[in-house]
């Protein structure tokens, strides 16, 4: 699991789908999936916050991961 213990939540309200998140994503854990973006490798995330800075949108933000 990635060291904060924290994960990028999608506002979908607020998401324009386009995909700057995606792009700028160091360690490729986001992908497009159809027109907004999601975390299909969870565990890859590294807590780093590049997605949510990079939102124009403001739609991402990291989380706690509930256990």
């Amino acid at each position: 699991m990635n060291p904060l213990n924290e994960l990028p939540v999608l506002d979908a309200a607020r998401c324009t789908g386009c995909g700057d998140c995606v792009v700028a994503c160091p360690v490729a854990c986001l992908a497009m999936g159809g027109t907004r973006p999601w975390l299909p490798r969870p565990r890859d995330c590294v807590s780093c916050s590049v997605c949510e800075l990079v939102c124009p949108a403001d739609a991402i933000q990291l989380k706690p991961v509930a256990s």
